[in-house]
């Protein structure tokens, strides 16, 4: 049952919601070269690999190379996680 007060979407906006997603994550995380593809078994995968290199520091902090979830919000959270370690191991001395 749809969310009270709004239409089910057409399938038409399904893929102008997928790309909002993209254009939104691509925005927001500029670090990373986010990607939506589908898997072997025909799911939607979305990939984020980081642009610059992942020293041994940063992978001992945390930090990974390339990350993935099966959607959007998935990878969004992955991602805020990501940049959290990112920028505590920039300043150090922050907590």
């Amino acid at each position: 049952m749809p969310f009270e007060g709004r239409a089910a979407s057409p399938p038409d906006d399904d893929g102008r919601f997928v790309g909002r997603q993209l254009d939104v994550l691509r925005t927001t995380y500029p670090a990373w070269e986010i990607r939506l593809g589908v898997d072997g078994l025909g799911a939607a995968r979305w990939t984020a690999e980081l642009r610059r290199p992942v020293t041994a520091q940063l992978l001992a902090a945390g930090v990974r190379e390339r990350v993935a979830g099966p959607d959007a919000v998935t990878l969004a959270s992955a991602l805020a996680h990501q940049m959290y370690l990112l920028h505590r191991r920039a300043r150090p001395w922050a907590g």
